[in-house]
């Protein structure tokens, strides 16, 4: 009773299909769905949506975010708190570096510009970061 109680809390529950037929899963489906309490959603995005949109400064700004919160700039986004890891900060701020060494040639004059900005930043608040930690 109290694992069950455990599970219902996570938002995930296993089941046996072994044996089951299509209707029975497009049952379990429509149920899933009609469940105020069920996280889960099958609505696919369409292929156009902009939140699906990846490009390489998106990318680099990811891991200059990465950087900053290790860094103690920003609060993490998912706990708030804002905290220091230093080591992983500047692994982030070297695989900028690893990207933009190994893309040369290969970005537009507006991707190079950004890259090498970020990185001018980032490596200017690392140094600040490293000597407040001293």
């Amino acid at each position: 009773m109290e694992d069950e109680k455990k599970e219902e809390k996570r938002g995930y529950t296993f089941s046996d299909k072994r044996g089951r037929s299509d209707e029975d899963d497009a049952l379990d489906r429509r149920e899933m769905k009609s469940d105020p309490g069920c996280e889960h959603s099958e609505q696919e995005p369409s292929p156009g949506d902009p939140s699906l949109l990846i490009d390489f400064v998106t990318l680099i700004m990811s891991f200059a975010s990465a950087s900053m919160i290790c860094m103690g700039k920003i609060p993490d986004p998912a706990t708030g708190t804002v905290q220091k890891n230093l080591p992983i900060a500047k692994q982030n701020i070297d695989i900028i570096s690893l990207l933009m060494e190994k893309t040369k040639g290969n970005l537009t004059e507006e991707e190079d510009r950004i890259i090498e900005q970020i990185l001018y930043e980032l490596r200017m608040h690392y140094v600040e970061a490293v000597k407040g930690r001293q």
